[in-house]
């Protein structure tokens, strides 16, 4: 085939063309991920183990790494039958990978998450830019890797993080099939979904069902759908999840499932499980921290997102179709979170991808057409109030938890009044320089909070001082009887070992058998320690032992709201008095 010069010059166009697209991707791939390492890096050693979900995860990795047995879920004789493995098989490869399970490096637990959190913010950027184009893509994403409660779970070993990546990869396979994706886009969606069922159960399906059902109420239309029944997709998604649920019955009967279900979900939608309850219009408040700075954008990416929606500019164009999908992925999710009894700030994050592609859309438009008067003012004023209220929170957890006072207070000033001026950008119509102003206060915020505020406040940091404490005093944590039948925080088992012995109260002190050089720990800030100390003390006298005080270690219990004064006693035989003759 012969081609003229003209032919040949358009061909060169487009390849430069394409050519520089590929550039401008890769560059933005780079500064997204840099922007996510920024965020989540700093403190991911220096912040000591989160009671009490990270904990469990850790300890129970730990022991599927010093047992070999990766298919039940234990924290120490317990079974622990509420979610499957993946994440917990995430975590044993990261830990042999990058470390040995005898050091207890919790960072190399939390590499999973940071892992996870890049995964979100490129399928949520890759996604966004098929649904709303790159520039909305970028800067929604850009607000994504730099949100509250994304940030946390990317420094926290445990499910959420993982949950969001795999969502978020679904979300853009969702996008890339309502935009003429075809077997490869359908074959992203299961393999995503499948994965995120190992990582937190019905969760996922949960929201894409409804996502699905109301948009085809909305659209009349599911013929975009088509390639999802293409054979190997779900084909693909049975062969990730099957093993799992085979294993489990074969290992422990019906026990996993009954478990799971009737012990872990059902109470969840019954009630406020374990303590975790909330009224209606907890995650309308709980989001505009959670979403936090991100949030500043929310009330008008909600705005601009109804209204190409409803297609007043023509219902099948794209941009209707992509904001209908935003706003199906997000809303009636929320909606039902609002309505289930239990409830906590995270539970909001797989929709997170979508909200901040909104907030991208609401920045361009901003921008373009200086609309949305009432909603960036509403949001503008919320998002001040907010940001004060979360930098003084900050500070004041330091000055009295911590050391008073550090770097960390001038950097929070300076991130005040970058919220301020975000917030006053916003009220005024300048959505790109809101924009800066808000990942100026992001970064700021969550750099200095993780590497500097969280791991200065000591008097949280228990299990971890109790351990510096017990090693101080020379005592082999590996090879000694530990017991506390008080401070039962899984940080504790995690900092000192699976074997460390957390029994009842009453059940310790009826079973009480001291062996020399055992370490007890009571916690003399509660009342019950005086009783409980003096049926210890009866039965070591019987024996000719005594106790050592090796230290005390003071501090605050957040799991429990509550002081602790943890006295740390080694017994030893009673040294006997010297003969006065």
């Amino acid at each position: 085939m012969q081609y003229g010069l003209c032919d040949i010059s358009v061909i060169g166009y487009a390849l430069d063309m394409h050519t520089a697209k590929l550039k401008r991707r890769a560059i933005d791939m780079f500064f997204l991920t840099i922007l996510v390492l920024v965020m989540a890096l700093p403190g991911l050693n220096g912040l000591p183990v989160i009671d009490r979900d990270e904990a469990r995860y850790a300890q129970a990795s730990v022991q599927m790494m010093e047992t070999g047995d990766y298919v039940n879920i234990r924290f120490q004789d317990k079974a622990r039958n509420k979610k499957p493995a993946g994440a917990y098989w995430a975590q044993t490869l990261s830990v042999k990978a990058f470390s040995d399970v005898k050091n207890r490096d919790i960072w190399a637990h939390r590499i999973p998450s940071v892992l996870a959190a890049i995964l979100a913010v490129l399928a949520t950027y890759f996604g966004g830019i098929r649904l709303l184009g790159r520039e909305k893509a970028l800067l929604g994403t850009a607000l994504l890797a730099t949100s509250m409660i994304f940030v946390f779970e990317a420094h926290i070993a445990k499910t959420d993080a993982l949950l969001c990546g795999f969502s978020a990869a679904t979300l853009a396979s969702i996008g890339y099939l309502r935009n003429g994706g075809g077997r490869v886009s359908a074959l992203v969606f299961w393999l995503a979904l499948g994965c995120a069922v190992m990582i937190k159960g019905p969760i996922l399906p949960l929201l894409i069902l409804l996502c699905f059902v109301v948009l085809a109420l909305w659209e009349r239309n599911v013929s975009w759908m088509q390639p999802l029944k293409f054979w190997l997709g779900p084909l693909l998604f049975l062969m990730i999840i099957l093993p799992w649920p085979i294993l489990m019955w074969r290992e422990t009967g019906s026990a996993f499932f009954s478990d799971s279900l009737g012990g872990d979900l059902l109470p969840k939608l019954k009630g406020g499980h374990e303590q975790h309850g909330g009224p209606i219009g907890y995650y309308a408040l709980t989001t505009w921290l959670a979403f936090w700075p991100a949030c500043l954008f929310l009330l008008p990416g909600l705005a601009v997102a109804i209204k190409a929606g409803l297609g007043k500019n023509g219902f099948d164009t794209q941009i209707a179709k992509s904001a209908r999908l935003l706003l199906c992925w997000s809303l009636p999710f929320f909606i039902l979170l609002e309505l289930t009894p239990t409830k906590l700030p995270h539970y909001t994050l797989p929709l997170f991808p979508a909200l901040a592609l909104m907030t991208g859309m609401a920045v361009v438009t901003i921008t373009k057409v200086g609309n949305y008067k009432f909603t960036r003012k509403i949001g503008a004023v919320l998002f001040v109030l907010f940001s004060l209220l979360l930098l003084t929170a900050l500070l004041a957890a330091e000055a009295y938890y911590g050391e008073f006072p550090t770097i960390a207070f001038p950097v929070m000033a300076i991130a005040a009044l970058a919220a301020i001026y975000a917030g006053v950008k916003l009220w005024r119509g300048a959505g790109r320089l809101a924009l800066i102003g808000v990942i100026c206060t992001a970064i700021l915020t969550n750099v200095f909070t993780y590497q500097i505020t969280l791991p200065n406040l000591q008097a949280m940091h228990i299990s971890k001082r109790v351990e510096t404490a017990l090693q101080t005093a020379g005592i082999d944590l590996a090879h000694t009887n530990i017991t506390s039948a008080q401070y039962k925080e899984p940080s504790l088992v995690y900092r000192l070992g699976t074997h460390i012995q957390l029994p009842d109260l009453k059940q310790h002190t009826a079973i009480f058998s001291p062996q020399i050089n055992d370490i007890i720990i009571l916690d003399r800030a509660r009342n019950e320690t005086k009783a409980y100390e003096e049926k210890l003390l009866q039965t070591m006298e019987m024996q000719n032992m005594c106790w050592q005080n090796l230290d005390t270690v003071n501090g605050f219990n957040y799991a429990k709201g509550r002081k602790v004064e943890l006295a740390l006693l080694q017994i030893q035989p009673c040294q006997a008095e010297p003969n006065p003759n």
